[in-house]
């Protein structure tokens, strides 16, 4: 089991996202040893323009890429693993994610 697997952060639509990504950072540090290799995990629409957002994000690191194509073909599921210094790198790279529209950040 992956220690990421044990970080539960949900959305609440009481909740400012400065407060989210608080609680996020601390279950980071608790969850996770940095610096060291961090999973991302997302799953996109098929669209080659969605994906190459999600590529051009994780361009200037050595990132590897994992990607599997639901059976439908409408998602894609991507999985990259890259070494991050610390739980601050981790969110930045969650906020520039989120503006791929209709993006899933697991």
């Amino acid at each position: 089991m992956n220690k990421n697997d044990n970080i539960k952060v949900f959305a609440n639509n009481d909740e400012s996202p400065e407060d989210f990504y608080a609680r996020f950072k601390e279950q980071l540090d608790k969850a996770h040893i940095f610096p060291g290799n961090y999973m991302f995990k997302f799953i996109i629409p098929t669209e080659s323009k969605k994906v190459a957002q999600l590529h051009k994000i994780f361009d200037h690191s050595e990132a590897s890429f994992s990607m599997k194509e639901s059976k439908s073909g409408k998602y894609t599921s991507i999985t990259i693993t890259m070494y991050v210094s610390d739980s601050i790198s981790v969110m930045e790279y969650y906020k520039e994610a989120s503006s791929i529209d209709g993006i899933i950040m697991l």
